[in-house]
């Protein structure tokens, strides 16, 4: 899943659309699609989209530091998510993939 804003508000201009136009709640929305589309939460795992390559101009407005990652939690719990599933969309899913797929 992404947090830059082109990937999550339809639409987007880079350099013209406000980062106030989208939030966390986009970011959980993102995660809905996905697992809507897979059919559970086994194939989401957070992207590399806050690696630095861009500053918060793209990101969701109340996304301000890697801190605020927490927020996201909080809104899928909200939403119905289950804990183990959370864990598995922030680290889980990937740490699977990986030991199953390297030597």
């Amino acid at each position: 899943m992404a947090f830059d804003g082109w990937m999550l508000k339809p639409g987007w201009v880079r350099g013209e659309t406000s980062p106030a136009s989208i939030s966390v709640n986009a970011t959980a929305d993102h995660v809905d699609h996905i697992c809507q589309l897979a059919g559970n939460t086994r194939h989401v795992g957070i992207g590399s989209d806050l690696d630095g390559g861009f500053g918060t101009e793209q990101t969701p407005h109340d996304l301000n530091s890697i801190a605020d990652l927490q927020q996201l939690a909080t809104t899928l719990a909200n939403r119905g998510y289950a804990d183990n599933d959370i864990r598995d969309i922030f680290a889980g899913n990937y740490l699977r993939l990986f030991l199953s797929s390297l030597p």
